[in-house]
């Protein structure tokens, strides 16, 4: 809600939060969320939106130590 709404700053901020709760947890839905969480971003990434590159690079590294 909070990327649709343009808030690119805050969506960053909550999906950090997430992605604290969810350190030790693999599941199928915490895979997809995460993979549908980077194609949102991906147009921020290309733009040079530096919250969405950083999280995206958390992003990855947390689909890596699945």
């Amino acid at each position: 809600m909070q990327l649709k709404r343009g808030q690119i700053e805050r969506a960053c901020a909550t999906w950090n939060r997430a992605l604290d709760h969810m350190d030790g947890v693999r599941s199928v839905r915490t895979h997809k969320a995460i993979a549908r969480m980077r194609g949102d971003l991906a147009r921020f990434r290309a733009r040079g939106v530096r919250c969405a590159a950083d999280l995206d690079e958390r992003a990855i590294d947390f689909l890596a130590a699945a």
